[in-house]
């Protein structure tokens, strides 16, 4: 809980927040359960500033039940599941990228990932007239690329519209990452930019990128650093109802990087990986974690010059 501090509400002076610690009280949970007229004797600040100061904190922090026919109406309005450009991953994921979720491609250099995350924008804004806001940590993201897979699926008219509806973020390290998910977050909430209206999809090309390097040295520190990244990942895809894909590498003996601690962030994890006995752009897609299906079952896919599609 919040400690007393100046300005942790508008009536909260510095000589206010000086005499509540004076008489024992530090944090949000010790005033509000302090008897005002007794405070009030002990403190010296009046009485109606100590009620009102209460009923700022109580709105503050306080969370509120919320009636059930109303929460599923919410759910209902808010939710959304926003198809890959694979049927069969569709099917695999129980109907696509669910909103509210983090789901989670990893795979070795050059098994396709980032080519699964510009097929995605294309099927998300043809299909679900939604946008998309593409975090790039590594210089993977190709605007030539993305144009070519939407020429290639629709007609040259709609290109435009596809272009216009992916903003690409550049992000170097975890800091300036944690910093565009905030920016998102803000933009949703101010609703300034008609843009972020439609967002539905929050793409992370590539998470391992930016927290490698601050696993580096100081190992606790580097820890935090990950932890706190995974919290806001998860809060912005529950907060605003949007689906978060994230890409994430694999280790030389196979296992999924960044560890047990990031195993937890990804609702849904996908393995993608080179098609043994299979021609060279042909991909298997292992579901290895998931909230809704049963994990284990696998997919082919293939890359073609339309993107990551289906074996025809």
């Amino acid at each position: 809980m919040s400690a007393i501090r100046k300005n942790l509400c508008s009536h909260i002076t510095e000589d206010v927040a000086s005499k509540l610690k004076s008489a024992g009280i530090k944090t949000v949970v010790d005033y509000v359960r302090m008897d005002m007229e007794h405070l009030a004797q002990e403190t010296t600040i009046p009485y109606k500033d100590l009620v009102l100061i209460r009923r700022l904190l109580l709105a503050q922090f306080s969370t509120f039940p919320v009636n059930c026919a109303d929460f599923y109406q919410t759910t209902i309005a808010t939710s959304s599941i926003l198809p890959t450009p694979v049927n069969k991953l569709n099917e695999l994921l129980d109907g696509g990228l669910y909103s509210s979720e983090v789901t989670e491609v990893a795979g070795e250099i050059s098994s396709g990932k980032t080519q699964f995350c510009l097929s995605c924008c294309v099927s998300v804004v043809s299909s679900a007239k939604q946008n998309i806001v593409y975090i790039d940590t590594c210089g993977g993201f190709s605007a030539d690329r993305l144009a070519g897979i939407a020429e290639s699926q629709l007609a040259e008219e709609h290109l435009e519209h596809i272009l216009q509806s992916v903003k690409v973020v550049a992000a170097h390290d975890i800091f300036q990452l944690m910093s565009a998910l905030e920016t998102v977050k803000e933009n949703m909430i101010k609703k300034e930019e008609p843009f972020y209206d439609l967002v539905k999809l929050v793409i992370v090309d590539s998470v391992t990128a930016v927290i490698y390097p601050s696993l580096g040295g100081q190992q606790m520190d580097g820890h935090g650093l990950m932890v706190q990244l995974s919290l806001k990942i998860k809060r912005l895809a529950a907060d605003f109802s949007l689906a978060v894909l994230i890409i994430n590498n694999v280790t030389g003996d196979g296992n999924v990087s960044l560890g047990k601690t990031w195993s937890h962030v990804p609702h849904n994890r996908l393995l993608i990986s080179h098609a043994r006995d299979q021609k060279p752009n042909v991909r298997e897609v292992v579901l290895v974690k998931s909230s809704k299906s049963a994990v284990g079952s696998k997919i082919m896919l293939e890359i073609t010059e339309k993107g990551t599609e289906d074996i025809k």
